[in-house]
């Protein structure tokens, strides 16, 4: 139900051990065991005295309200007609942005490629140990700033 693995329950079982020591630890247990079917007894008389009030079976799952007024209140036509203005209306947003979201991608793209060249060339300088221009050595940190900011804002 909960999924826990063998070492989160290793890990549990150490923490009661040192909570209430193996001599309390059955009856902290025996307690634990007790609260948890009386909660579930309560669940289960509070879905059937409301089955019993509605006149429908409700089950637990049933008991948030977006799940139970989809299930017992709208009909199916009802839920079909709140829910088609919407898909519509969805439908429209995807096909309008769609070219923005093609630009934004080809953008991104360029964007990529242009990174990309640039440290390709800053690092073809360095291995050759030249700054790509006839400029003195002196300037070969300021190309390397440059190049590195590109990476800053990438």
């Amino acid at each position: 139900m909960f999924g826990l693995g063998a070492t989160e329950f290793l890990v549990i079982v150490l923490i009661a051990i040192f909570l209430w020591g193996p001599d309390k630890l059955p009856q902290a247990l025996a307690s634990l065991r007790r609260f948890i079917s009386k909660a579930r007894n309560m669940a289960s008389n509070a879905a059937a005295d409301l089955s019993r009030e509605i006149g429908t079976d409700i089950k637990p799952e049933d008991l948030n309200p977006k799940t139970f007024v989809r299930k017992h209140i709208l009909t199916e036509e009802d839920q079909e007609m709140l829910t088609n203005p919407l898909k519509s209306t969805m439908r429209d947003l995807e096909s309008g942005t769609k070219p923005l979201k093609d630009e934004l991608d080809e953008t991104t793209r360029g964007v990529d490629d242009a990174r990309r060249n640039v440290n390709g060339q800053r690092s073809r300088n360095i291995s050759r140990g030249t700054n790509g221009s006839s400029a003195p050595a002196a300037d070969s940190s300021s190309s390397e700033r440059t190049a590195a900011s590109y990476d800053d804002v990438t």
